[in-house]
């Protein structure tokens, strides 16, 4: 069980500070998948919710009319819109949030500190798994990750994680001929009957209390080109590596990442928990695959013993 030292209540998430940043190219041109992911982190409860949203140079025209529309539909959300410089062309948009968040940090300004791509769905749900679970997992040295999935012909398609995986022998042929041994970790806990490191840790946002954001801007996942390094094979573009965190840092030697989803049984079926799930408010990948496999798998079939 869980212990109650690591539960938080509402009362308590209610005094702490939240950061987010979001990164959003050419904004007005995908408002509505903004929107609703502002209205989950509207509903997070926080005694401060900052949220800076970093729109490319070339739009810069459209930074009132942003705020115009976002800031009438959020009621505990303090918005601000930020136009980054020229110098953060095409992907690297996603990394100019950076020096605002290192200062944040250092001042010790919040408590909690996420980056988002504008598409990712992160409710009180997401939250509370995370700040649950974040303290039991750091002695396994390991962090609580997401699955990633899109809607699609009334599936939900674990784009990023597209294929079945063996919770019980390696799964061959992940990144060419390279296999991938899913390391599962049995809990007693009430909500899972454990976790699992998938192959592909990637989530399209990022979350660090202090202690874990601390040790990121001092670290190599840190920098825009020294941290392509660290994903190896996986060789994560400048985008997907701004929200690496700490997933491929301190790691020990039978570790890939640090990131794990949480398990629970559902008759014979083992599946990702709600929680762990994160939607993405797009179709792009789903149909590249569909163009692909013809038949897309379901998010519920993807873990096998």
């Amino acid at each position: 069980m869980i212990s109650e030292t690591w539960r938080h209540s509402e009362a308590v998430m209610n005094t702490y500070r939240v950061m987010f940043n979001i990164t959003a190219h050419n904004p007005l041109s995908r408002v509505d998948p903004l929107l609703e992911v502002l209205r989950g982190y509207d509903k997070i409860p926080a005694a401060t919710k900052d949220v800076f949203i970093f729109i490319d140079h070339e739009h810069e025209s459209d930074k009132q009319i942003l705020l115009d529309l976002l800031c009438p539909n959020l009621k505990t959300l303090c918005i601000q819109v930020i136009v980054a410089g020229p110098e953060y062309q095409g992907f690297a948009l996603c990394w100019s949030h950076k020096q605002i968040l290192k200062l944040a940090i250092e001042t010790k300004a919040y408590d909690i500190y996420m980056y988002s791509e504008n598409d990712m769905v992160f409710t009180k749900d997401h939250y509370t798994y995370w700040l649950t679970y974040r303290q039991f997992l750091k002695p396994l040295n390991l962090e609580p990750g997401f699955c990633r999935y899109e809607r699609y012909d009334e599936k939900c398609v674990p784009f990023d994680n597209y294929r079945k995986w063996s919770l019980s022998q390696p799964t061959k042929d992940v990144w060419g001929d390279r296999p991938y041994r899913v390391k599962t970790f049995l809990t007693p806990t009430l909500e899972f009957v454990g976790f699992a490191s998938l192959g592909n840790p990637y989530m399209g946002f990022m979350v660090l209390d202090q202690e874990m954001a601390n040790t990121y801007i001092n670290s190599q996942s840190f920098d825009p080109v020294a941290s392509f390094e660290l994903t190896r094979h996986r060789c994560w573009p400048i985008a997907d590596r701004s929200s690496m965190g700490l997933a491929f840092e301190g790691l020990e030697a039978d570790q890939e990442h640090r990131r794990v989803v949480p398990i629970v049984k559902e008759g014979e079926k083992l599946l990702i928990a709600p929680c762990g799930l994160v939607e993405h408010l797009d179709k792009k990948y789903s149909t590249r695959l569909a163009d692909e496999d013809g038949t897309l798998m379901d998010i519920s079939e993807m873990l096998v013993v």
